[in-house]
């Protein structure tokens, strides 16, 4: 990694501990996928220094990662076949939507990395999110609308619960804990999503075409049975799939303002939310919650 440069990341996460925090970042690199490990010192002066590089025959289609430890962490594979490889394969896996993908869980805390699979048969397995206490498990899959709900356990296996459906492209997931205390008591916490509510004018905005629309959804457990998303939201609306959770529009766009959002971050105490595109030439945008 020192001095590559085939440095290609695509997802990112950090795991805090005493003395340093771990910045873990999944590169697409062209010939492989790795895990890149970087050590974030606390001092005044936060300084990043490359630690090590993680690779294994399952990383083959690295996209979004979730640290448990400083040397454990779930990693999504979004496509079985890589397109640099194999690009038939690739793209039929893609358009035919089988669940060829999966959730890999790496430990590299020995002499030697370790991986298996965690959750099998995923529709393009994308973003990836937990709960504060890591008794939820929270893994995209983009090609079936949604995202499943796994339990983990001490071990680190992943039992499936149910999936929650949303009507779109789901990409990336991040857990906004706000009262969080337990699986049971979510307070007003959620979990956020980036959809994209039309793949065609995002395939068309990838080959530089008009820009793609940009939608932010949040879900949590209802409160009141099925409730509805608001109807003046514009441009699209929530569908509600089940009665014991609400899916909401937090933020939606033509692709005018910004195009093609991928998912977003909350900052609850200062109310504001922060999100990334993949093609809009701004990277980033940013609101307040009103």
């Amino acid at each position: 990694m020192p001095g590559s440069d085939d440095f290609h990341p695509l997802g990112a996460a950090f795991f805090h501990d005493r003395h340093h925090s771990t910045l873990f970042v999944t590169n697409a690199r062209r010939n492989q996928s790795t895990i890149e490990v970087f050590h974030v010192s606390h001092s005044k002066l936060p300084k990043l220094t490359w630690h090590k590089t993680i690779s294994d025959s399952l990383i083959v289609n690295a996209n979004a990662i979730l640290p448990v430890s400083s040397t454990q962490f779930y990693v999504t594979n979004d496509h079985r076949f890589r397109r640099a490889e194999m690009p038939m394969a690739h793209m039929f896996e893609t358009y035919s939507q089988l669940p060829l993908s999966y959730t890999a869980f790496v430990d590299f805390s020995g002499r030697t990395t370790k991986a298996e699979i965690a959750v099998r048969l995923q529709r393009v397995a994308n973003g990836i999110t937990a709960t504060p206490d890591l008794e939820r498990v929270f893994i995209a899959e983009s090609t079936r609308g949604g995202f499943g709900v796994y339990a983990r356990k001490e071990n680190n296996e992943l039992d499936f619960q149910e999936f929650i459906s949303i009507n779109g492209f789901t990409d990336n997931l991040h857990f906004s804990a706000d009262g969080y205390i337990n699986k049971d008591n979510w307070g007003n916490s959620a979990v956020v999503a980036g959809v994209h509510p039309n793949i065609l004018r995002l395939v068309d905005c990838a080959k530089g075409g008009r820009n793609a629309p940009s939608w932010v959804v949040s879900v949590r457990p209802s409160r009141d049975g099925m409730e509805s998303d608001p109807k003046d939201q514009g441009l699209y609306r929530a569908k509600n799939y089940k009665e014991l959770w609400h899916v909401k529009t937090e933020v939606q766009d033509d692709g005018q303002w910004f195009s093609s959002a991928t998912g977003a971050f909350v900052d609850e105490k200062k109310g504001v939310l922060m999100g990334t595109g993949l093609y809009d030439d701004n990277g980033t945008f940013m609101c307040l919650r009103q």
